[in-house]
């Protein structure tokens, strides 16, 4: 059965690649040890020290699992060339609310990535979703919980490939 992609950005995958490596190499090596301490004083259900060993161990387990799995659905976005100002993964726009006036500029990111409160937009919500493909000038309605929003795309920049970290 194919795997459905995820495109994510070049720093995004390697975001991913060291919370995997943390976790192999820093988490569950800790983890492991505190199983063995435990397990010295009995394996029943009266040793809560086991069992929260046990519990702390099969989180970690899933959160592997999790990340193994993000890894193996990315798509690493690289050397795209943008032959005009489009909104697409890795772009930086500056969006205006057009009633509020407000603008706010965000780097439309993959849904692994995303992190608003840091301007990192990801591609499959609401407004991201919206913005895919639009271009400089173009207006985008976006149904939200608390009703339709109004924008303008105010301005689309691609960042320098150079530069991992202007995104």
């Amino acid at each position: 059965m194919p795997v459905d992609k995820v495109i994510i950005t070049r720093e995004g995958f390697l975001r991913l690649i060291d919370k995997l490596n943390h976790l192999y190499h820093v988490v569950r090596p800790q983890v492991i040890e505190e199983l063995q301490e435990a397990r010295a004083f009995g394996v029943n259900v009266h040793n809560l020290q086991y069992i929260n060993a046990r519990e702390r161990q099969l989180m970690l387990q899933r959160k592997i699992h999790e990340l193994e799995s993000k890894i193996e659905k990315s798509e690493v976005l690289v050397g795209s060339t943008f032959y005009c100002k489009r909104v697409f993964i890795g772009t930086v726009v500056e969006i205006e609310n057009v009633e509020t006036g407000e603008r706010t500029t965000y780097c439309l990111v993959g849904p692994y990535e995303s992190d608003v409160s840091n301007g990192k937009l990801a591609s499959d919500s609401p407004v991201g979703r919206a913005l895919l493909g639009k271009f400089e000038g173009e207006e985008v309605f976006v149904e939200t919980p608390a009703g339709i929003r109004h924008y303008k795309i105010c301005s689309i920049n691609v960042p320098d490939t150079s530069c991992p970290n202007e995104c």
